[in-house]
């Protein structure tokens, strides 16, 4: 076990603490919001920037950036209240210890995850020989980039499928 599976294990260790602590439905909340409120902000910032505009007196390229962190804050606001209600009402019906079991392990996906994604994407960059040689010798690193790399492949061939079908 070398300075990268230590680094991975802790990585884990905070996402499993993080998920513990704040229960399944708040981190799946929070993840909705940030995706809901991504899209809500791209579809929907132009009509708020334009109203924006004609009534204050606001630069235009002000009035988009407000307009877009207006509405992404606010969704991801909207989903945060969702997520409070709902622990408070699985509180009440005694599922309490379930949601937080179960968020300690949405914990874990979600730094497995990210883990994934960054392994991978150091697998194929050019790394100083040395950081090269933790990542050989880490006993954890090649089942994750291996995870990264299938993921990758997969999503190649899902990207090539939904282009043929356009």
């Amino acid at each position: 076990m070398n300075v990268v599976d230590i680094a991975i294990l802790t990585v884990l260790a905070l996402f499993l603490i993080k998920g513990v602590v704040r229960g399944l439905l708040k981190e799946l909340c929070s993840l909705f919001g940030l995706f809901g409120g991504l899209v809500i902000a791209l579809r929907f910032h132009p009509y708020l920037a334009e109203g924006m505009l004609k009534t204050f007196s606001l630069p235009a390229q002000l009035c988009v950036v407000i307009a877009f962190a207006a509405l992404f804050l606010l969704t991801v606001l909207i989903f945060a209240v969702i997520g409070f209600i709902l622990s408070r009402f699985v509180k009440l019906l005694f599922l309490g210890g379930f949601n937080r079991v179960a968020g300690g392990l949405f914990g874990i996906v979600q730094g497995a995850a990210i883990l994934i994604l960054v392994l991978f994407g150091l697998s194929r960059s050019p790394l100083p020989e040395q950081a090269q040689k933790y990542l050989r010798s880490s006993q954890l690193t090649p089942p994750l980039v291996d995870m990264g790399e299938t993921l990758f492949r997969h999503g190649k061939q899902l990207g090539g499928t939904v282009k043929g079908r356009s």
